[in-house]
């Protein structure tokens, strides 16, 4: 543009003229990057925003440019369930004892055919992302995922949106939209998240590790018998009671003969650590079957400890297994998600473990409805999926009260960590919350979550009655009482919830040993058990309870659940028992008539039971209505009530009954008279 200059100054006329035509210019060019294009389907020009991508991260940084046109971005674009909220039913019949559907898991076709975007919708999805000039890099049986790869150019002109770089207060660079993705209105309700937009996430493991080579104060608090005085699997056996276990009514050993384990990975390993840890320990060498995702070569990099331990502690507690399965993916959005997907796909392994998180809201929301769906449907296959609760006590995010994700998600078992301690025979001797003192120092991470809704499984237990409380369940997390690790061809001491993790999904591989041999299900989703068994009289037998008051920075650990360590561990073969199902149902005989009181109020009832249980007595003024119930002060196999209250010259009906974890056996009604 030509701009004239009067012998007096600038032509004002002409100057108006100019900056409007600029502006003009410029609008156009701010249209062009945030309006999709390319070849649209038809009647597919408006276009609406799928919220959840912006998160606040970004926007805490600061921006420093636009990323690069030529910056290839590869995407994970989710499509929602079918009928999401018949799968939710469905799940609770799944794993209500009471119900007939209890226990027949889906295979993965029949979640496909069942719970997944039809073939058609997944083509039009398919479709669509080529039309916008992405390219499709892989698609998958559930469709639940389309995976595309395209240049920051092309992503910002299929999504409208514009993708900046930004230097984040530790330093790290990435890119993350301006603004939220848009998809055309036809396509709304087929993408319900565009995962890999943002760069910011770079998920983080949840271990602490020191050399074995520590000084003799250090080794002095360590509690096993492996180098610089870690717990060897002997050790972790002993401590947590599964040494010799065997089949029930059987020789066979329980070491998870028959199961396949499945580990999330963000890294590699080197196979030489684990044939030594294996030598030394004299284990029997499991299978490893290393399974790539997204093109990820299986390196060992910087994080390649946490994959070892994964590898090293499953063997420790589940020697026989089939096989474990090392999934390994590239640190970004769309690789985990990818990644989770592939494993519920695959649904070969029953137990799963992840190492590896971030603070809940450093993930965007669009990221975590898509991982929760894929969690669903593990649920419904019967897979167990358990994750590390993070080590930075309740601070996840290390400044304010904050959970992990994954391990906040509703189908997940949140595994904390515990400080542990034990009698000089290297037996179990109690725990105590881990809290070296700081963030920094390390605690086990737990709390309440900021997003997701208490779930109806958790009933009552935990601080919050409203979100979902963390930790489910616990284990010992502090490196000063940690595990003995052969990494990077030398032994290290490593604790962390990381190491937790791996230890409960090898366990549950014992208890679907267990419940294959006696021609039951898996257990699948582990919380509606662990909840169960935890609020019946069987709690005190099968886990190992932390009410001492210490807390993890900040949650105190009180009697039965606490956002500091849940349930607390596990007492290894008394809870196997009643995990897998396999609890003798007691029987009950009452020892005569009631004795009634001198007072002519009051009446006692006695009875035995074959086997130590929890018992009570209800009774009332009719057989049709027993009103009122007592429970017996003891679990053992002698039981007596005292009823009072009673009036004169009344007759009164009771029943005893008497439950232990699984089931419960009654009298039939009996009656009394008072005087």
């Amino acid at each position: 543009m030509q701009v004239r200059l009067s012998r007096h100054g600038v032509n004002v006329v002409t100057l108006v003229a100019m900056v409007l035509a600029l502006l003009a210019v410029q609008i156009r060019a701010n249209a062009q990057s945030v309006v999709p294009g390319g070849n649209l389907p038809a009647g597919a020009q408006d276009f609406v925003p799928l919220r959840g991508h912006v998160a606040s991260e970004p926007f805490a940084a600061r921006a420093i440019s636009h990323t690069s046109a030529q910056t290839m971005v590869p995407l994970a674009v989710a499509l929602p369930l079918h009928n999401e909220a018949g799968l939710d039913q469905l799940l609770t019949r799944l794993y209500n004892p009471k119900d007939p559907q209890f226990g027949h898991f889906l295979s993965s076709a029949d979640f496909a055919q069942q719970f997944a975007p039809t073939a058609s919708e997944y083509g039009d999805v398919v479709r669509y992302l080529r039309g916008m000039g992405l390219s499709v890099t892989a698609t998958h049986p559930n469709r639940l995922i389309v995976d595309v790869v395209g240049s920051a150019s092309v992503v910002e002109r299929a999504f409208g949106t514009k993708l900046n770089n930004y230097n984040a207060a530790d330093g790290r660079q990435f890119f993350a939209p301006s603004s939220e993705p848009l998809v055309a209105s036809g396509m709304a309700s087929k993408i319900s998240a565009i995962v890999g937009l943002d760069s910011s996430a770079h998920w983080t493991t949840h271990a602490s590790a020191m050399v074995s080579d520590v000084p003799a104060v250090v080794q002095s608090w360590q509690v096993g018998h492996g180098p610089g005085n870690a717990m060897t699997p002997a050790d972790i056996a002993k401590v947590y009671s599964l040494t010799g276990l065997t089949l029930k009514g059987s020789t066979t050993a329980n070491n998870g003969a028959g199961q396949t384990i499945a580990l999330f990975e963000l890294d590699g390993y080197r196979p030489a650590d684990i044939a030594n840890y294996v030598s030394y320990y004299k284990l029997r060498s499991v299978p490893l079957q290393n399974v790539y995702v997204d093109g990820y070569g299986g390196g060992a990099g910087s994080n390649a400890g946490e994959v070892t331990l994964d590898i090293e502690l499953a063997m420790a507690v589940a020697p026989g297994a089939v096989k474990i399965m090392v999934y390994e993916a590239p640190n970004t959005s769309s690789a985990v998600i990818d990644e989770y997907n592939r494993i519920a796909s695959d649904n070969i392994a029953k137990q799963v473990s992840t190492s590896w998180g971030l603070p809940e809201l450093s993930v965007g929301s669009a990221n975590k409805n898509a991982e929760s769906n894929i969690f669903k449907q593990m649920a419904a296959q019967g897979q167990s999926m358990f994750a590390a609760s993070g080590d930075s006590g309740a601070y996840d995010n290390r400044s304010s009260l904050s959970v992990d994700d994954p391990s906040s998600q509703p189908y997940v078992t949140s595994v904390g960590g515990t400080h542990l301690s034990v009698h000089s025979d290297g037996t179990y001797y109690a725990e105590t919350s881990w809290n070296n003192g700081s963030i920094a120092a390390g605690a086990g991470g737990g709390g309440v979550s900021q997003y997701w809704a208490k779930p109806t499984w958790q009933g009552s237990y935990g601080v919050s009655k409203t979100n979902r409380n963390v930790p489910d369940v616990s284990l010992a997390g502090d490196p000063y009482t940690g595990y003995s690790v052969y990494y990077n061809g030398a032994w290290w001491i490593y604790g962390g919830t990381s190491c937790a993790a791996p230890l409960w999904a090898a366990y549950t591989a014992l208890a679907n040993q267990q419940r294959a041999a006696a021609g039951k299900t898996p257990i699948g989703f582990f919380n509606t058990a662990i909840y169960s068994i935890a609020a019946g009289a069987r709690y005190s037998a099968d886990f190992h309870d932390v009410a001492d008051g210490s807390t993890n920075l900040y949650y105190p650990a009180i009697k039965g659940y606490d956002n500091s360590t849940g349930w607390g561990s596990f007492n290894g073969g008394a809870l196997l028992t009643d995990i897998a199902g396999l609890a003798s149902i007691p029987t009950l005989s009452i020892s005569g008539g009631p004795s009634v009181g001198a007072s002519m109020t009051s009446a006692t009832i006695s009875w035995s039971t074959n086997l130590a249980a929890n018992s009570s007595v209800s009774f009332g003024g009719t057989a049709a209505s027993l009103t009122r119930s007592l429970s017996s002060s003891t679990a053992g196999t002698s039981h007596r009530i005292t009823l009072t209250g009673l009036l004169h010259r009344r007759t009164y009906y009771y029943v005893v009954a008497s439950a232990n974890a699984t089931g419960k056996v009654t009298t039939a009604v009996k009656y009394f008279t008072t005087q």
